[in-house]
């Protein structure tokens, strides 16, 4: 089969990650596969992808060659848009749209899948008429993040998708309105070779993966964290991520735990620092899924999450291998993290548990899953 995987780009976050497994699993399969990336120009790829896939770029955003624009082709992507009523894409959409269409007709796919809500309402657009069916695959909480004006669009245009792929069933119970079929599909993800924990010498260290943006909200428990620092002096904090709030949260850092919290930047390999972690930390507001989690549950590294939505609800059991957090406050952080930090018999109880979410959500049924939905296209 001739797969054509789409997405923006291949930057560090959860959904280019799972673009990644997903072709390096088909090629391994013996599939013809091609990454198809919207803007990705010059910057480098965060994940590794086999030598076998094939990688394609448009380098938007730019003017359209003569040769892209083909007129019968864009007259059929501006019926389309005239049947689902959004033609106010027609201005800003238009040259992006024809270019979708052109490179993807040009990697002859048999099915072709697409990756985050924006970038699927344009693939829908591009591949009107064509008779090649799209799989479009939302990767964050679509019960929690609306999309603005966008939202018109995906109700008009959801409904041309061979399939929605969300991670968890509470979003695709959501996402079934839209009048087409919904598959719930856990990320695929590969699990550590090793999982055990490996010590840091005397010192212990709370850790995060995370972006550093708003959504994920780092200042709370970098302040969470500060508040107790002095309860607990043989710990310290590792920040491993970018964003555009990294000068920020490095300010606050070095203001209220100097020489505590450590900001390392972004890493691909995860479970080189995860395996050296004693406890894990996410503040996120909403998760798709939970990668990060994923990663240090099977690493056996206990975790205490804010409450996300039920994405990581699944993920980590309440006072099992992980504690919830119900409140958004520093305060109400600091005694989640307080007592697990203090209490390492506790810890290693719960890292024990913590490693069986590999075979909670094996990659193995993922990719089965996937299996099965792909050959309803063929």
């Amino acid at each position: 089969m001739r797969i054509t995987l789409v997405i923006g780009g291949l930057g560090g976050g959860g959904a280019e990650r799972v673009c990644v497994n997903l072709a390096n699993a088909w090629v391994e399969r013996g599939h013809h596969v091609t990454i198809l990336t919207v803007s990705q120009n010059s910057v480098r790829q965060a994940y590794a992808t086999d030598a076998r896939v094939q990688r394609r770029d448009i380098g938007w955003p730019r003017p359209a060659r003569h040769e892209e624009l083909n007129t019968a082709e864009i007259a059929t992507t501006v019926r389309g848009l005239q049947e689902a009523r959004c033609v106010e894409l027609l201005t800003s959409q238009l040259t992006l749209l024809a270019l979708l269409r052109k490179s993807i007709l040009a990697q002859q796919p048999d099915v072709v899948v697409s990756h985050l809500d924006i970038t699927n309402l344009r693939v829908l657009a591009a591949m009107y008429e064509t008779n090649i069916p799209v799989i479009v695959c939302e990767h964050t909480d679509a019960t929690r993040v609306a999309i603005g004006a966008w939202g018109t669009v995906r109700v008009a245009m959801y409904r041309w998708a061979h399939a929605v792929v969300t991670p968890h069933a509470e979003s695709a119970g959501w996402l079934s309105k839209y009048g087409t079929t919904v598959v719930n599909i856990p990320n695929p993800l590969v699990a550590p070779s090793n999982s055990r924990v490996r010590r840091n010498g005397g010192r212990r260290r709370l850790l995060a993966l995370t972006r550093l943006s708003w959504e994920k909200r780092p200042e709370l428990v970098v302040r969470a964290f500060a508040s107790i620092a002095s309860e607990f002096p043989d710990w310290d904090f590792d920040i491993y991520g970018d964003g555009h709030l990294r000068g920020w949260i490095t300010n606050i850092s070095e203001k209220l735990a100097p020489g505590r919290i450590r900001l390392h930047g972004f890493t691909n390999e995860p479970y080189d620092v995860l395996r050296y972690a004693d406890l894990f930390v996410s503040t996120s507001w909403v998760e798709g899924f939970g990668n990060s989690i994923w990663e240090a549950m099977a690493c056996g590294v206990p975790v205490v999450a804010t409450e996300a939505g039920s994405a990581v609800r699944a993920l980590v059991r309440h006072h099992v291998d992980g504690f919830i957090v119900n409140g958004d406050s520093v305060e109400a952080l600091a005694r989640a993290l307080a007592p697990i930090m203090r209490d390492e018999a506790k810890r290693q109880t719960m890292a024990l548990r913590a490693a069986e979410v590999v075979t909670r959500f094996p990659l193995a049924a993922s990719l089965s899953a996937w299996d099965q939905l792909l050959s309803t296209c063929a």
